[in-house]
């Protein structure tokens, strides 16, 4: 038996929209509204909180879910995904940025071209990124050294993982160096990303062709993200495969004209477009987050130092507290139960891993930064820093065994002290980031 409102609680929301779950007032999330948007988290946390793992935003159209459990989550991404689809408003106004690429596509669209890049990342091209990480800290590790021969210095280590990260991003997945193009080619990243929150967060979001500041900004953003695109792409032409030859990366994948149907100018920038953006802000979230922790638990952070297997244990907890993708949303395209509530179709569901990761139905002492817990058999149910089922990210290997090195290599070189006392702000933005960047003390080992 589903879930029916009684007593006071309304049984609609506008004219048509039934309400079939539990959920805060309409007044009170109108009144907090500006506080919501400045700090989503908190907001999330509290409803979770106050109305349980399903509840129902106040909201007339389209009907607005919040599902935090760690069964809910799983019915929605795998058991339930042939009834969901990707077409909601965070997803559109990502689309701005990247184009209908395999992020953003619908169904319809996403399940050829899922198969048609699948060989870019299997086992042999994924033990290729070896090579490209190994260059990348070589770079790394010399300019470190270069900075820190008087002594301990101050860097920026969300700078430095975003540009570490978009360098292995050019050179596994394109075959370019961006080394020289890396810092404005991440704070284009940045600062489109930061619109595409904008936007998603106005209930009325203005053209992109009217020029509003945000809009500048955005407009600039994305000009030097097709700039930057434009430049791999018309590279590889010049260097196309010959028959037999082997696959090098995903470009030749993209730039295959022997493939059943093959990509037009648009979805090839589409594509690189998303994997720009994709391939490096999220593990560099990650990787900033987990530099984070390790400064601020010295423990830990010499556990690693003597003893690289743990980078992984450490990396798996960083996404739990800290994952990339805080916010997954799909449209329902029929009728659902989750967890014993209809969600209609038409509805917008909201799963954040961010509370999934927290619920102390799966996870003991959640708020807590334990990597043992990954060293045996952590749960599955209730883990989504990847998403989960047939739209699990495409590249989570390569992720890992980046983020896998780059904590090994980094943590038996150097000592990360953290430069701010107390609670780093998050700008929760389309992935976690430090609202400030993150200033810390490097020193050599």
């Amino acid at each position: 038996m589903t879930w029916q409102p009684a007593g006071d609680f309304p049984t609609r929301y506008g004219w048509n929209t039934p309400v079939t779950a539990p959920g805060p007032e309409g007044f009170a999330m109108l009144k907090n509204i500006r506080s919501i948007q400045r700090d989503p988290l908190t907001y999330l946390n509290t409803v979770w909180h106050d109305h349980g793992d399903v509840l129902q935003f106040p909201i007339p159209r389209p009907a607005t879910y919040l599902v935090s459990s760690a069964q809910g989550a799983r019915d929605i991404l795998v058991n339930h995904n042939k009834s969901m689809g990707k077409r909601t408003v965070q997803y559109s106004t990502l689309s701005l940025v990247t184009g209908q690429g395999l992020l953003t596509a619908d169904t319809q669209a996403w399940r050829p071209r899922r198969r048609m890049l699948q060989p870019a990342f299997h086992h042999e091209m994924v033990a290729l990124t070896r090579d490209r990480v190994t260059s990348a800290l070589e770079r790394l590790n010399s300019e470190w050294l270069d900075c820190t021969s008087t002594g301990p210095v101050l860097i920026d280590v969300d700078q430095a993982m975003m540009e570490l990260a978009l360098e292995i991003t050019g050179a596994t997945l394109f075959g370019v160096d961006l080394t020289a193009d890396a810092a404005q080619i991440t704070q284009a990243t940045v600062t489109a990303l930061h619109g595409v929150i904008a936007r998603a967060r106005n209930p009325l979001p203005i053209p992109l062709s009217i020029p509003t500041p945000n809009n500048i900004g955005m407009n600039r953003a994305i000009r030097r993200l097709e700039s930057a695109v434009s430049a791999i792409v018309v590279a590889r032409q010049r260097d196309l495969l010959q028959p037999g030859d082997a696959i090098r990366d995903m470009l030749d994948v993209l730039l295959d004209p022997d493939v059943e149907t093959p990509l037009s100018p648009q979805q090839i920038r589409d594509e690189v477009a998303t994997f720009i953006v994709a391939g490096h802000e999220t593990v560099a979230s990650g990787l900033t987050w987990a530099w984070h922790l390790l400064s601020n638990n010295q423990h830990e952070q010499e556990l690693l130092a003597r003893d690289s297997a743990r980078a992984a244990l450490v990396f798996d907890e960083t996404l739990r507290l800290y994952p990339p993708a805080w916010v997954i949303t799909r449209r329902v395209l029929e009728d659902v139960i989750i967890d014993d509530f209809l969600i209609p179709a038409q509805s917008m569901v909201i799963v954040s891993p961010w509370l999934v990761h927290r619920n102390t139905d799966i996870w003991q002492d959640p708020a807590s930064f334990i990597p043992d817990r990954f060293s045996g058999s952590a749960p599955q149910l209730g883990y989504i820093p990847f998403g989960a089922g047939p739209r699990q990210c495409i590249g989570r290997d390569m992720a890992r065994l980046e983020a896998n090195m780059i904590l090994q290599d980094l943590s038996s070189k150097w000592r990360f002290e953290p430069a701010i006392t107390g609670e780093v702000a998050i700008d929760a933005s389309v992935t976690l980031r430090p609202a400030t960047g993150l200033p810390m003390r490097i020193s050599r080992r």
